[in-house]
């Protein structure tokens, strides 16, 4: 019975000599595996850290089986090459925007992007493939151990970065495994004679050193300029249920004064609307005209909303294409007047505004959006810019209104939290063409006088009087407001806004000009940070802290504006965000809520302009669709950089020992020969120690050259007599003692590695 216990315990102990630090390998993997897709999924187990965890047991033996073949390293190169080439064409596409998404994703923590499978399916073979080969190489080709507990650090590296958080399991576990190969290390380096040490010691050593580069990561490793988003799986679920019961935190109430959005976005984040479009674009609740220095918010001079009734019957005569066509048949009847002597000493309209025949080819895009409220009940009914009608499906409501800025309500105190209704409006991509095109390029003052000239010449019961009207209604409305709303400001910030707009001459060029300065990198978005107290200042913002969100942003840009002489608005509402689930659907969450500035361009109306920076991938919001513009350039530098450093750390685990020799042997080559022989003798001793994994310090010379002849065949007298006349009998030896010296030790490096590879194949067989 004893013998049959003991025989057991045997096996067992063989087994775990064995198979022991394989396993170690690989659980150091599946932990390692499972902390990286955490960031990405929040889930400690799931399909995909099971599969990865089985995909890195495969991976291991699959380098054990190329480890003793001849061709073993091209054979890793190629199957690396298949998997970082095919995997991503497999699962994402040829599609660059996909890819740029997927890169967005994974830079970002799944906080720029919403996770998909495809990209999860992408992920976890490629991070497998990287951790399993590093893990590899410095346990089972090149033992080292604190380039283990480096490499093991890359998922908390990657959380730092995406501004995550990994449970503190992770780190205890992926930590012990490292301390017990740290163990292993020591103790095999105990066998050579070459390290004294203690487990106690070791043990606080290796945690030292994991905390230490913890710390390190944290300080060095980019942080976002963003702060992320929350995670809304969850709410995803709501996409197909365009109802919902009980009540909601969030009420979208009419305010006396700015603030709500610094609620939204700092609070939890919940579905608030869903919109199917076939854009998306910038959703307007209220705006705000005063504002107040001592509270540093925005105020309304009213206490109630208020608004037209009959907006819808005068809305779309707002329209840029029924603008050119007035322009054409006031031109032509001018012309024809003038022609026929009606004028005296008059210009042709179209000499005295050479613009209006460019704008004659002016077409305008119709959009809609259809938006469905999630349990939450409000005032406003969140619109674009240039809404022209708006259809409510609450039977309650009697009539919708309009205020002059353009915030859109009804008669009901409070519309039901499940309301849907549908807007039309003049899409932003035509202010674009305008301004692109240059027709924005005009003053105030010239803008006035040609309504007024065009007007003169309309029929006054005509279509084109109507138009030309709401365009000077619109004008006339905007030169009262910059009046009605004068802003003191600062004489810093004053100073600031004569510098930026020094030397323009367009309300449009200085608009933009103020916006790119936000823009230029010098400023950072961040939900976190707070000033200090009494310093919640614009100055202190524009000129100090330069961190904020996007309320500060668009404060300090309507301050800027003002004080430039521009006509210009505070505005709150909200940005869609693309569903990752379905095309043509947007989801609008409390912390999508945002502010901006509204600015009148003479010829474009009333303008949304956005000083707030965008994340880091991106360079800012389009003020077109609402849409990321993805800086692709900075996305590609990103990528190819990324990409370069892990071909190179490749590279170099596969070509680290004959760089190492290589050096070795060009320091030789220029020693003194005495000293080249002694160098040639101890690295000799190193290789077999490393070949053999025996101590040969207290070795002699005879007893060093009777092993390696065993063990090679070969004599290596022509290396130990130079080193023993060096080292014994004080004689010196010649160039052509060194030379024969050389040529030995190079031969016997050959044989060993080839005796270490067979061992190695043999090995594999037998196991």
């Amino acid at each position: 019975m004893d013998g049959t216990i003991g025989g057991a315990a045997e096996k067992i102990f063989r087994l775990l000599k064995k198979y022991g630090e394989v396993f170690l390998l690989w659980l150091l993997c599946a932990a390692s595996i499972s902390a990286a897709l955490y960031i990405y999924t929040g889930n400690g187990i799931d399909i995909y850290t099971i599969a990865g965890s089985a995909l890195a047991a495969g991976l291991i033996k699959f380098f054990g089986l190329i480890r003793s073949k001849k061709f073993g390293g091209f054979i890793y190169f190629g199957t690396m090459v298949i998997v970082f080439t095919i995997t991503p064409q497999l699962f994402i596409g040829s599609s660059w925007e996909e890819r740029f998404a997927f890169i967005r994703w994974f830079f970002s923590g799944a906080q720029a992007e919403e996770t998909r499978v495809v990209f999860m399916l992408t992920l976890t073979p490629l991070m497998v493939f990287f951790l399993a080969s590093a893990f590899y190489y410095f346990t089972r080709i090149i033992y080292r151990s604190s380039m283990l507990a480096l490499v093991s650090l890359i998922p908390f590296a990657l959380a730092v970065k995406a501004s995550a958080s990994l449970p503190g399991a992770y780190a205890a576990l992926i930590a012990s495994v490292n301390l017990i190969f740290f163990i292993i290390d020591g103790q095999k380096n105990l066998l050579k004679d070459s390290v004294a040490g203690s487990t106690a010691g070791s043990a606080a050593t290796v945690y030292t050193d994991f905390a230490l580069a913890a710390v390190l990561l944290a300080l060095i490793a980019p942080k976002p300029s963003v702060t992320p988003y929350y995670d809304k799986f969850e709410a995803m679920v709501s996409i197909f249920s365009f109802g919902g019961t009980g009540e909601t935190e969030y009420r979208g109430e009419y305010k006396k004064s700015s603030g709500r959005i610094d609620e939204l976005l700092r609070g939890e984040s919940v579905l608030l609307y869903i919109v199917s479009s076939p854009e998306a674009a910038y959703m307007k609740t209220q705006v705000f005209n005063i504002y107040d220095n001592e509270s540093g918010l925005w105020t309304d001079d009213s206490e109630t909303v208020r608004g037209s009734k009959t907006w819808e019957e005068t809305a779309p005569l707002l329209s840029f294409e029924k603008l050119a066509a007035a322009a054409e048949e006031v031109s032509e009847k001018n012309r024809v007047r003038l022609e026929d002597g009606f004028y005296t000493d008059e210009e042709l309209l179209t000499d005295k505004y050479p613009w209006i025949t460019d704008l004659m080819d002016i077409t305008e895009t119709q959009s809609y959006s259809i938006v469905y409220a999630q349990n939450f009940p409000a005032v406003y009914l969140p619109a674009p810019l240039r809404a022209m009608s708006v259809s409510v499906s609450d039977t309650r409501v009697s009539w919708i209104a309009r205020s002059a800025a353009g915030e859109i309500f009804t008669d009901l105190p409070m519309l039901s939290p499940n309301v849907n209704f549908t807007v039309r409006y003049y899409s932003e991509k035509n202010l674009d063409y305008l301004m692109e095109s240059g027709f924005c390029d005009i003053s105030s003052g010239e803008w006035g006088c040609f309504l007024l000239d065009a007007r003169w010449e309309a029929d006054i019961d005509s279509e084109e009087y109507n138009v030309l009207n709401e365009f000077w209604k619109e004008y006339t409305l905007a030169a009262e407001y910059r009046g009605q709303y004068p802003t003191e400001v600062s004489a810093k910030i004053q100073a600031l806004a004569d510098d930026l707009t020094m030397g323009l001459e367009y309300d449009y060029q200085k608009a933009q000009a103020i916006e790119n300065y936000f823009l230029d990198g010098k400023f950072l978005y961040d939900l976190s940070f707070e000033p200090p107290e009494g310093m919640n200042t614009p100055e202190y913002f524009l000129f100090e802290s330069r961190t904020g969100i996007c309320s500060d942003f668009a404060r300090a840009y309507v301050l800027l504006a003002r004080a430039a002489g521009l006509t210009v608005r505070y505005a709150e509402g909200f940005v869609p965000q693309p569903s990752p689930e379905t095309a043509g659907t947007y989801l609008i969450y409390s912390d999508n809520a945002h502010a901006y500035p509204e600015v009148y361009i003479p010829m474009a109306g009333w303008t949304r302009f956005e000083p707030t920076p965008a994340n880091y991938f991106g360079t800012g919001v389009n003020r077109v669709s609402g849409n990321e513009d993805t800086d692709y350039e900075a996305v590609t530098l990103t990528v190819a950089v990324f990409v370069a450093g892990f071909g190179m750390f490749i590279l170099l685990i596969l070509i680290y020992p004959k760089i190492t020799e290589g050096i070795f042997r060009i320091r030789v080559k220029h020693a003194a020969v005495g000293k080249g022989v002694i160098m040639l003798y101890n690295r000799h001793i190193a290789n077999a120690e490393t070949r053999f994994k025996e101590s040969f310090k207290a070795f002699t010379p005879e007893q060093m050259a009777q092993f390696s002849e065993e063990k090679t065949g070969q004599s290596i007298e022509p290396l130990t007599k130079p080193f023993t006349d060096v080292c014994y009998g004080g004689g010196d030896i010649s160039k052509e003692d060194f030379d024969s010296a050389y040529e030995c030790y190079k031969t016997q490096e050959k044989a060993m590695r080839k005796i270490h590879r067979e061992k190695n194949k043999l090995n594999k067989t037998e196991g």
